[in-house]
């Protein structure tokens, strides 16, 4: 019996030991408290999406896990948390959307070595900004709101369906003939639109061809264009044939002489390999351009000689 009062027995120790772990494991975890709660955007509303910047000070190591299931309520919806370790502690991220008015604590969310809790969300309302100082009170159902311009819209359409078939049948010959002069005239600027992409790259490849293939894309570029432009017998005609198709083609002497000259130039140098500059190449592709630009402009009808 005296050594029973000497002291607790090994049992009664043991018991001590292990309420003293469990009451170490339900407490805060030393050296660690929340300094600083930041809201991003500072003020917001029902349905915002709101970022809670939670600073923890932490004298050591945490080891903190995002959970995989975050807190699921009606009236707040948790979207992301994240960690982020700062020289002087953590910073808790909690992306949130309030469907509430008014103040509320945040419910816990546990990240392992601490459970982040006690954050107090205000959410704004526009109601109670505009003056509402008692409950929110639901409004009845109203007409589906029209986007601005929308019955300008629709007149416009409906002006379109009934006014466009009579403009059509009022003036359905003068509609025709504009769309078919539209269409000649495109087909008629393809050719030379054609061209034009072609000397381009010509001119870009003047110092990479040697002078024969110079030539030779020079003066293919210019048949196709006199070919769909006047007459396909210019993609086959000779050098001696070209001018007797220029003469049919009603183009008068000058561009004709020049366009002659230029193919016989050219043909000097495809078979009887005569050497030319790139300043030869560029002034002959500036005579294309020169020539072909006046036959579009039809600059030469005003002097048209057929047959001369």
């Amino acid at each position: 019996m005296i050594r029973r009062l000497r002291g607790p027995s090994r049992g009664l120790r043991r018991a001590a030991a292990m309420l003293l772990w469990v009451l170490a494991a339900t407490l805060p975890v030393a050296g660690q408290a929340i300094s600083q709660v930041v809201f991003l955007p500072q003020t917001y509303y029902i349905g915002d999406v709101v970022e809670a910047r939670v600073v923890v000070r932490a004298t050591g190591n945490l080891d903190l896990m995002v959970p995989g299931t975050l807190p699921d309520t009606d009236w707040v919806d948790f979207r992301s948390v994240s960690v982020v370790q700062r020289a002087d502690g953590y910073e808790i991220r909690i992306v949130f959307q309030p469907f509430f008015v008014g103040t509320r604590q945040l419910p816990p969310i546990d990240l392992g070595s601490m459970t982040v809790s006690g954050v107090s969300a205000v959410v704004n309302s526009l109601a109670t900004e505009a003056g509402q100082t008692g409950p929110l009170e639901l409004q009845p159902v109203r007409d589906q709101i029209l986007l601005p311009g929308t019955q300008l819209m629709i007149a416009l359409i409906v002006i379109a369906l009934v006014g466009v078939p009579v403009i059509v049948i009022g003036t359905g010959g003068w509609v025709r003939r504009w769309v078919q002069r539209v269409r000649a005239r495109y087909r008629e600027n393809r050719p030379y639109r054609t061209l034009q992409k072609g000397l381009r790259q010509l001119q870009t490849d003047i110092h990479e061809l040697d002078g024969k293939r110079y030539y030779i894309r020079l003066l293919d570029l210019t048949r196709e264009y006199l070919g769909g432009r006047f007459s396909p017998a210019f993609r086959s005609a000779t050098t001696g044939e070209l001018d007797v198709q220029l003469r049919r083609a009603g183009i008068p002497a000058e561009p004709r002489t020049r366009l002659v000259d230029l193919f016989r130039f050219g043909d000097l140098v495809k078979f009887a390999n005569r050497r030319v500059t790139v300043d030869d190449r560029t002034r002959h592709l500036e005579e294309v351009r020169a020539v072909t630009a006046g036959l579009q402009k039809r600059e030469w009808e005003e002097h048209r000689d057929v047959g001369a």
